[in-house]
């Protein structure tokens, strides 16, 4: 309501200055940030309404509607798939079935971050928010059942409690973890977020010391991810409203805008730390983890930083399992504005660090890709040009929003039946296949940059 009369009161004085001739001034100006920012404080550095809706909402999707977010160029409006004419493997398939193949046919499964996998999607590392706590069991019933890899991320156990839930109405992390681990078949695997305020509890080692998860890490379903950043916020780390007295539980692990002991505040905001990491700290924490777990995974998750190269070099030299890059596009539980707006590149700018990799012949890490992806198109795109997946957050949580666990399933099985079409329209049966050949560009910068064929004709 408050906020609504901001903008009548706005409008009333762009009004006001057009009829005196300043009409042009005030619409360069940014009289509404400036006024939001003068009733709300601290409040106005996030782009959302009420405090109790922070954590609440499903966030990050809206970075390229009004005043003052740039257009960046995306998979959807800079990329396009070009289907052949001859397609030799499909009468190479033809011959393998005995009959004329089809989509279904397609082979989707392989191996992504250690994990065998019934394809290349994940989802990604969602953290204490209470939206994904809420849904958080469907999400990971459902896709322990598709056989996909499913992210526990940061704070989960420090905030909503371990082994048993800390707040009425949220599963606690080992909740999460085994209504993963235990609806698994033959394909998955669960990667489990490690941040500076869970470290204090050693989650890693709980976890892998605990007698219940034993016979899932022996097995190989585990692993450990090292979050760098992530892309709506890169060198930002977690930010929330709680309840106040959610906030003196939390008092002694958390950094925190005022005492929550000391103030009348119904929320108040927390802040997690975002980690402070040299090239010589990472090579030494990925031998750690090599030795102190050898049986878990490593994952590291980053956000669109300039030096990312450097991360994939030393994933790929220290023997880590799995790269993400996540691109500015990346939903988040809370961001502010100006991160939303001028933090990082976007996501088709992280394939080409990915390209890049590739061609300096890192073949065996799986790189994967983030940030605004939600179909089979996104799939193939990124599959061809190098990477070996997408990891994916916002779709699965707004899919348990409409119908639960089966709401998570049809949609995974939707987005695999995008993908089997599409590859299969590009004359191939196993996703492994696809390669540059398969894909244009509709914008010659982008062309240059990615080194593919510009679809209108040379560069």
């Amino acid at each position: 309501m408050l906020i609504d009369l901001v903008r009548v009161f706005i409008r009333l004085r762009a009004y006001w200055a057009a009829i005196r001739g300043l009409r042009d001034f005030i619409s360069d100006y940014p009289f509404d940030e400036i006024a939001l920012k003068a009733l709300k404080g601290r409040d106005a550095v996030y782009p959302f309404g009420e405090v109790t809706s922070y954590g609440s909402a499903v966030l990050g999707s809206g970075i390229y509607e009004g005043r003052g977010y740039p257009r960046f160029r995306t998979l959807d409006d800079s990329l396009i798939l070009l289907p052949p004419a001859f397609t030799p493997r499909r009468l190479e398939k033809m011959a393998e079935l005995l009959r004329e193949p089809t989509f279904m046919d397609v082979n989707l499964e392989g191996e992504l971050g250690g994990f065998k996998v019934s394809m290349p999607i994940v989802v990604g590392s969602m953290g204490s928010t209470s939206i994904a706590s809420r849904f958080s069991l469907d999400i990971a019933r459902a896709a322990a059942k598709a056989g996909i890899v499913f992210g526990i991320g940061e704070n989960v156990a420090t905030v909503r409690g371990y082994s048993r839930r800390y707040t009425r109405g949220h599963p606690s992390f080992k909740e999460r973890v085994m209504a993963y681990l235990t609806n698994v078949d033959k394909y998955g695997g669960v990667i489990i977020q490690q941040n500076v305020e869970d470290a204090y509890d050693e989650l890693w080692n709980k976890v892998y010391s605990d007698r219940d998860l034993e016979p899932y890490i022996e097995e190989g379903l585990v692993g450990f991810e090292i979050k760098m950043g992530q892309g709506a916020k890169p060198g930002l780390g977690g930010v929330i409203k709680i309840p106040k007295e959610e906030a003196i539980r939390l008092k002694a692990k958390y950094h925190f805008e005022v005492d929550p002991e000391k103030v009348k505040d119904k929320f108040i905001t927390r802040y997690s730390v975002p980690g402070t990491y040299t090239e010589d700290i990472l090579r030494g924490m990925i031998r750690f983890m090599r030795t102190a777990y050898p049986r878990a995974r490593i994952w590291i998750k980053l956000g669109p930083y300039r030096d990312v190269d450097r991360v994939i070099s030393i994933a790929h030299e220290e023997g880590a399992h799995a790269v993400v890059i996540d691109g500015k596009e990346g939903g988040t539980g809370m961001a502010p504005s100006v991160a939303l707006k001028h933090l990082g590149y976007p996501t088709i700018v992280g394939l080409k660090k990915i390209r890049d990799a590739r061609k300096l012949g890192i073949k065996d890490l799986s790189l994967l890709i983030a940030g605004r992806l939600y179909n089979g198109s996104h799939v193939v795109k990124a599959v061809a040009l190098g990477a070996s997946g997408v990891y994916m957050a916002r779709p699965f949580l707004i899919a348990a929003m409409v119908k639960g666990e089966k709401g998570v399933a049809n949609y995974i099985e939707a987005v695999k039946e995008e993908t089997q079409m599409l590859v299969s329209a590009l004359g191939k049966y196993d996703i492994k296949e696809l390669s540059d050949e398969d894909i244009a560009a509709l914008d010659k910068d982008v062309a240059k940059m990615l080194g593919i064929q510009y679809v209108y004709g040379d560069i």
